[in-house]
């Protein structure tokens, strides 16, 4: 009788400490996953910032722009259709 009275106390021990553990590396895993959370926002609103960034610097009036400031008058672009492929 008692056998089966410590048999089940030491099991309600041994269950509490196991949900202890598991409380404590669900909060861990919890605070792991805010934290990636924060990080991935700030990398999305990073992106967001270069994709208008790289928008601006590729606009082909402002490369035209730079080209009339940087390149000599004499400069003539390259057209798709006049490059042509020397095979030998």
């Amino acid at each position: 009788m008692i056998n089966k009275y410590l048999v089940s106390f030491l099991c309600l021990i041994i269950g509490l400490i196991g949900i202890h553990f598991l409380k404590n590396k669900t909060r861990e895993l919890e605070q792991q996953i805010e934290k990636i959370s924060k990080n991935l926002n700030i990398l999305r609103e990073n992106l967001e910032i270069e994709k208008v960034e790289f928008s601006f610097l590729s606009s082909p009036i402002r490369i035209s722009e730079l080209a009339k400031k940087h390149l000599p008058n004499d400069y003539k672009p390259i057209v798709p259709k006049k490059i042509t492929h020397n095979e030998k």
